[in-house]
């Protein structure tokens, strides 16, 4: 197969599938803006290419981004493979339903996204995401706000996951500690299991949080550099004890300059602290106090750096 130039991911939908293909010759896919990729030809929809690159990895690619000449190459294409695998079964097997699903896991509760027709022969990015401070206590209060930007159909289709929520505020009168107590390492426990028991990619593992849930995504990442692909904290920050192990990692901190509940200059500090390191990231919003998760996760440009972590 031949070299290949990766594409702005702003045109290339990435959605990693297994299974035994018989692919066409390898071609090379030109984008409306005039951007190349070679690749195998896999399958093809009235509405998508999937592609095969010379890393093994599948992509799909909206055929509305592709050149014209590319558009009718596909559609004169027969039908190619679907792919192979069977149910999921497990322990975490009953909680694929397409829909948020509740469970409890080592006495952590959580709860899990993935869509119903996800079989074992995927492999999906995970998202670990975590809460902020609250009054929580009842197990899916936790999905009830910005972490259904990802399980938005529009968002999913494009970037299809498995995302798992688990709550700092245990039921029963337990108050959890924070991320950076028993909790997190429960969540930790609870993120090793699902790679052994779901057809997950564990190179594209991240780690998402807003506000404790932000301090909790540094706190964590720094704990298991080598577990997390790269981590979105928003409204919460790291200290120069975890810059250490942050520095290498991708790392996109978001936190608004008005915010009365966390002040910016936390946040602030750790940019200058992380300024050399060219994986990490730092965006800072005029307006918008403490409530900019929906800001920040609703945004494409947002979700496109993540899913592209791990993929190199």
């Amino acid at each position: 197969m031949s070299k290949f130039h990766l594409p702005s991911p702003a045109w290339l939908l990435l959605a990693l599938m297994a299974g035994v293909v018989s692919p066409a010759p390898a071609r090379t896919w030109s984008s409306t803006d005039g951007r190349q990729l070679e690749g195998d030809y896999v399958s093809g929809t009235p509405d998508a290419v999937t592609v095969k690159l010379a890393t093994g990895q599948t992509v799909v690619i909206p055929l509305n981004r592709l050149s014209e000449a590319d558009q009718q190459w596909v559609a004169e294409q027969k039908p190619g493979p679907k792919v192979a695998g069977k149910p999921i079964e497990g322990p975490f097997g009953n909680l694929i339903t397409g829909d948020w699903a509740l469970s409890e896991f080592g006495g952590l509760p959580f709860a899990l996204f993935a869509g119903k027709d996800m079989s074992s022969g995927q492999k999906l990015p995970l998202i670990l995401a975590l809460h902020g401070k609250s009054q929580n206590n009842d197990n899916g209060k936790q999905v009830s706000g910005w972490m259904k930007s990802f399980s938005k159909a529009e968002n999913y289709t494009a970037h299809p996951c498995i995302i798992v929520a688990p709550l700092c505020y245990q039921p029963f009168g337990g108050t959890g500690g924070g991320w950076h107590d028993k909790p997190g390492e429960q969540a930790l426990a609870l993120v090793k299991a699902l790679l052994k028991s779901l057809p997950i990619d564990s190179k594209r593992v991240y780690i998402i949080g807003h506000s404790m849930g932000g301090f909790g995504t540094c706190d964590l990442m720094a704990r298991q550099p080598r577990l997390f692909a790269a981590g979105i904290p928003v409204s919460g920050f790291g200290d120069a004890s975890e810059t250490a192990q942050l520095q290498r990692k991708p790392l996109w901190l978001h936190h608004a300059a008005d915010d009365k509940t966390v002040a910016v200059d936390g946040s602030r500090a750790m940019a200058k602290l992380l300024e050399r390191s060219k994986p990490f990231k730092y965006t800072e919003y005029p307006t918008g106090g403490h409530g900019i998760p929906g800001m920040v996760f609703d945004d494409p440009k947002v979700r496109d750096w993540l899913f592209e972590q791990g993929l190199k």
